[in-house]
């Protein structure tokens, strides 16, 4: 096996593989070479494993601590990324930078300041102030975000901002008249005697649509999603439980599928760096409470189990012709 082949495998710069890293070294692998598969170097790979021995024997190697990877970040940022407490003080410590912008203007150290690493970062020179209203707000988000941590359900939900529950139903292709709230108790029933297959809808009491499915169709078919919202509004959605993605529509178009775990891009909402997407572990957070908790970011819809399973809802028939099924 080649020396980029070899480093190209996905976990090797861990410290349980220190010494046939180390014999690899000797016989000549650069330790700041780009891994082209990956796109970043060993150090990178070594920060996210939270691999100390591999950090500072690629350091002593002549790894360079703030060499950019494809994604144009530090090694330092991976480790913040990833939670790694103990790479995070070996890097400062070797010198890297920890206000050096990588994502949208963001360095290492203002990702760490909103985490549980904060301690490490907020008394370094340079520290940029965090402002009181931005902490609020992050403060604000992540309370809502852990108030999810009791959801459970496994099927597919979306929420939509911006119009109303009658002219979602509308849009559907029927009226309100036609689909009156169902109790509880009624669902089945009502579900089984249609001759489509169908969704169930209902509003919040504090504003917003939800759209939900337990057998019927899925809210993030992509004809559903895009009657929704086409003529103004917000969809978002998936399985909150079982993925880590999130479809996002507007406007009947879908405008992106955000994964929880992926890197954020310069181009990013700023709703995602507040939902912590991007973050694998620096933060305690699930991929559960980050979803729905973008979901209602982005559309200011809110829901409870409780109000899932008792509150009336509109038992929608959908009739496809054409279509794709997303999700």
């Amino acid at each position: 096996m080649g020396d980029i082949e070899w480093g190209e495998i996905i976990g090797v710069w861990r410290d349980t593989n220190l010494t046939e890293i180390r014999e690899r070294l000797a016989g000549g692998f650069d330790p700041g070479q780009r891994l082209p598969w990956l796109g970043s170097t060993p150090l990178h790979q070594a920060a996210q494993e939270g691999a100390v021995r591999v950090i500072e024997l690629l350091l002593a190697s002549g790894a360079e601590v703030d060499l950019l990877d494809g994604d144009g970040v530090t090694s330092l940022w991976e480790a913040v990324r990833h939670g790694q407490d103990d790479a995070v003080r070996l890097l400062l410590a070797a010198g890297a930078d920890p206000w050096r912008p990588c994502v949208a203007g963001r360095s290492p150290g203002l990702q760490a300041l909103f985490t549980e690493l904060a301690d490490l970062f907020a008394h370094l020179p340079g520290a940029p102030r965090v402002g009181p209203r931005l902490r609020e707000i992050q403060e604000t988000v992540d309370e809502m975000m852990f108030s999810y941590e009791d959801y459970r359900e496994e099927f597919c939900v979306a929420f939509v901002g911006g119009v109303t529950e009658e002219e979602v139903v509308r849009r559907l292709g029927t009226t309100p008249e036609r689909c009156p709230p169902v109790r509880a108790e009624e669902l089945r029933r009502a579900e089984h005697d249609s001759p489509f297959e169908t969704l169930r809808v209902a509003s919040p009491p504090d504003g917003g649509v939800v759209l939900f499915q337990t057998e019927g169709m899925l809210p993030v078919h992509d004809t559903v999603a895009r009657l929704v919202t086409t003529g103004g509004g917000v969809l978002a959605g998936g399985f909150p439980l079982t993925s880590v993605s999130v479809d996002i529509w507007r406007d009947g178009v879908n405008v992106a599928r955000p994964s929880v775990y992926e890197q954020l891009g310069d181009d990013s909402p700023f709703e995602l760096w507040m939902c912590r997407f991007g973050d694998c572990g620096a933060h305690p957070s699930t991929s559960t409470e980050r979803i729905l908790a973008l979901m209602t970011l982005l559309t200011a819809t809110y829901v409870t189990e409780g109000w899932l399973w008792s509150t009336p809802v509109r038992v929608v028939p959908i009739e496809l012709r054409h279509g794709s099924q997303g999700g």
